[in-house]
């Protein structure tokens, strides 16, 4: 492989012999991956030097690959400059211990008065544990001062920088500030590139690729394609690869494009599996692409499959046992999703997790429309929908929910009035954004109130606008709906 900056940069001030082997075994390697999986090869079978095993440990936590660690934990885990990476590495693969942990691991290495380098990375590794927990855990001011103080002590330490506003990018997203968010990760892509680090670059435009997806999908999609280039180029980290299609598939679901959006996930799936990582998030929107094209049983499956690979987080569980609640209502078994609801209802409201709480009252409303209470069903629905207008960072969701009120709105008319809000606005925002998909699905709504008006012409219209578009690769899931449609002609 070409030498890259994520592993150059460290370069001018480590010792000489760490460099020798760093740059032996790059030489040797095809890629970035490769280079990780030789230097895991290298450690285990050679007593090798400590610094060694700190970059190994270094690389595979940053490629996400945790597989091999453990062995190298059994060999080398009496070093003390490897005590906040090996812990770090024992809570993302789900083992939890108290995260302030990391501040004595690496307030320890710091007594021992090391080199400036090494002292920057454990103030970097609090920090970090900070960010981890923020805001429950604010950061500390002085973590911050000294992480400044020591980027500004050597002209080497630049690229620190834009590991820096990796993490300051995290406190954004928790503060919900997203232009922060995005002045963050351009600085940190701009340091990234002056340095050559290949890996944070694709890192931070996997990042800005999901920002952005829900502000200018353009820019979205070029940031993903950016950062595929780079992975496919000099990474192969199956992470990566398995994040971009994940990110691409939420892309295509915002045009309510479910058939690539649930191929591009299945994709990430089996990546993630191969590799031995978790694959809740994919399949957390697995769930939601299932159930809102109508297939609850597949919608119940990945709602389990994401509440058990959320087991390592468990912060999360309640958003796959949300998506299990809307599967077993859509499957009309009313009773066991009730009592899914009922036992989740306080760890939700607990939780103070916007996004939790605004499907909590999503599945409530869904659960009151089948329930035939079409009085506090859309006020469920409008509860959940303002949580995510104010957020302006959901867009799909907002749709999802959009949609789910105007259906409500149809069902609720009576006569031959049909008002609809909802209905039309879902419309206009389909056509004016672009997102055939929920145009698609619009249509069929208004197919529905033409049944309901027994107006066969407006029907045969309709059914005339929904042939080309169910005709479409990635719009496949309109097909069975519009076959119902033709029956009724």
């Amino acid at each position: 492989m070409d030498p890259i900056g994520t592993i150059t940069q460290y370069f001018p001030f480590i010792d000489e012999e760490t460099k020798n082997v760093l740059e032996s075994v790059m030489s040797e390697a095809s890629d970035y991956y490769d280079f990780i999986h030789r230097m895991c090869e290298f450690v285990l079978k050679n007593e090798s030097p400590i610094l060694v095993v700190y970059f190994t440990l270094q690389h595979m936590m940053m490629a996400l690959e945790y597989k091999s660690i453990e062995m190298i934990r059994e060999k080398y885990e009496a070093h003390q400059i490897l005590g906040p990476i090996l812990f770090f590495a024992s809570v993302y693969q789900g083992t939890y211990e108290d995260i302030g942990k990391v501040h004595e691991l690496a307030d320890e290495v710091i007594a021992t008065e090391p080199e400036d380098w090494i002292s920057l990375e454990m103030h970097i590794w609090k920090f970090e544990a900070d960010m981890r927990n923020y805001p429950t855990t604010m950061y500390q001011t002085s973590t911050m001062d000294k992480i400044q103080e020591l980027i500004e002590s050597s002209p080497h330490f630049g690229f620190y920088e834009g590991i820096l506003n990796d993490y300051m990018e995290i406190r954004a997203h928790v503060d919900g500030d997203t232009d922060e968010r995005l002045r963050c990760l351009d600085r940190g892509l701009e340091i990234a590139e002056k340095y050559n680090d290949k890996l944070r670059m694709a890192h931070l435009l996997i990042r800005k690729g999901n920002v952005t997806m829900n502000l200018d999908r353009k820019v979205s999609r070029e940031s993903l394609e950016q950062a595929y280039q780079i992975v496919d180029s000099c990474l192969g980290i199956p992470a990566f690869y398995a994040d971009i299609l994940y990110n691409l598939s939420i892309l295509d679901a915002i045009r309510g494009e479910f058939d690539s959006a649930i191929k591009g996930c299945l994709k990430a799936v089996s990546i993630r599996e191969r590799a031995g990582l978790n694959s809740g998030n994919a399949s957390y929107y697995l769930s939601i692409f299932y159930n809102a094209i109508g297939e609850p049983e597949s919608g119940l499956e990945w709602g389990l499959m994401a509440e058990e690979q959320f087991k390592s987080r468990p912060y999360l569980i309640n958003r796959a046992i949300l998506n299990q609640i809307w599967a077993l209502i859509l499957l009309k078994k009313l009773t066991e999703a009730q009592a899914l609801l009922d036992t989740s209802r306080e760890s939700i409201l607990k939780s103070g997790n916007e996004n939790q709480l605004a499907w909590y009252h999503f599945v409530t409303g869904v659960m009151e429309m089948q329930q035939g209470d079409l009085v506090l069903s859309p006020s469920s629905i409008e509860q959940g929908l303002r949580i995510y207008e104010k957020q302006s960072s959901a867009i799909f969701m907002e749709l999802l929910f959009l949609h789910q009120l105007a259906k409500i709105e149809v069902m609720s008319s009576e006569g031959e009035t049909v008002v609809s809000p909802s209905l039309a606005i879902l419309e206009e925002r389909a056509l004016s954004d672009d997102l055939p998909g929920f145009l698609g699905m619009s249509l069929l709504l208004k197919a529905e109130v033409s049944i309901l008006n027994n107006d066969d012409a407006l029907l045969r219209e309709i059914i005339t606008q929904l042939q080309p578009l169910s005709e479409r690769e990635n719009l496949q899931f309109l097909k069975p709906y519009l076959e119902i449609l033709l029956s009724k002609i």
